[in-house]
């Protein structure tokens, strides 16, 4: 398996996050366009290290691929303020608001992050249950997968939730079951964000990702990380790069980029299933999600086929 977490001086893309309405719709979306899911779960929360998690007011299914994944949330008690933050998210748009980068000291980032302008949050130690698996696959127990996450405010990084969080449970969450998918997809690379003025935001996100920037072109701008990278632009470059998406209300995040073991097998699978599937360039493929999930993708077999790494 693929390395997961990154290591000292390190940032990985470790997930995003697509906020739905409605999590057993979205459930069905994911299984047609071939994904294996892990099990609807409530987050829970604790104050402390150690402390006793209470329920945070969303739930999940994630899509674990052998780098990265993709988090699926919905809301469950819109009274407690993480449910109530999601919520106010969703009500803009479906689709993704979480761009969450992995560090291995979240905590001392959350310091360095304080220094270079931002607000972070106080540091949140993240729980949900997960289902453990012997040789045959069956249950067997349950771990309790644990994250400690730095958020931003809002007016930090209107974007969405971007976050930075370090793992504590890497084989909980990575269990080798959930990795393979019908469709071929293997791995998260990069997320496509819109802000409303690019050159500030620039540098903002220079200061973020502690990453020097690089200009594919005027309304084109990648911050290469360790793995995958995040990349500003416009809604009228977005429209271009995602063939028949519906661009999100700006400030918003519109798509991203997989990667397929093989993009032919991908392309007649997700085709096959009733997908409109769009050339999007030589070795890549774009398709419009449903509405259910929100959002959009650009699928290749390697990382330099994505128009953003010209």
């Amino acid at each position: 398996m693929a390395r997961q977490l990154p290591g000292t001086g390190e940032t990985f893309l470790d997930h995003l996050g697509h906020f739905v309405s409605d999590m057993e719709e979205a459930h069905r979306a994911l299984s047609r366009l071939g994904f294996t899911q892990t099990p609807y779960t409530v987050h829970r929360t604790a104050p402390t290290l150690g402390a006793e998690p209470v329920a945070s007011g969303t739930a999940n299914r994630c899509v674990m691929f052998h780098e990265g994944y993709l988090e699926v949330l919905s809301v469950v008690d819109a009274a407690q303020p993480i449910g109530a933050r999601t919520q106010a998210q969703l009500d803009r748009y479906i689709g993704v608001h979480i761009v969450a980068m992995s560090d291995p000291d979240a905590l001392a980032r959350r310091d360095r992050l304080a220094a270079a302008g931002f607000h972070p949050e106080a540091p949140v130690n993240l729980r949900r249950p997960v289902p453990l698996a012997e040789a045959d696959g069956h249950d067997e127990g349950e771990a309790m997968a644990a994250f400690t996450v730095c958020r931003t405010p809002a007016n930090d990084m209107p974007e969405g939730r971007v976050q930075i969080l370090s793992h504590h449970t890497e084989g909980a969450v990575w269990q080798p079951r959930w990795l393979e998918h019908e469709n071929g997809v293997i791995g998260l690379r990069d997320v496509v964000i819109l802000p409303v003025d690019l050159e500030e935001a620039i540098d903002r996100y220079t200061r973020f990702t502690e990453t020097a920037p690089r200009r594919v072109a005027e309304d084109l701008i990648r911050f290469p990380l360790g793995r995958g990278g995040v990349v500003l632009s416009t809604a009228a470059r977005a429209a271009a790069l995602f063939p028949g998406a519906t661009v999100p209300p700006i400030p918003g995040v519109v798509g991203y980029g997989l990667i397929s073991d093989g993009l032919a097998a991908t392309r007649s699978f997700l085709a096959g299933r009733g997908f409109a599937i769009s050339d999007a360039g030589p070795g890549l493929i774009g398709l419009a999600l449903p509405s259910s999930i929100g959002g959009a993708w650009l699928v290749a077999e390697h990382e330099r086929a994505f128009p953003w790494m010209e």
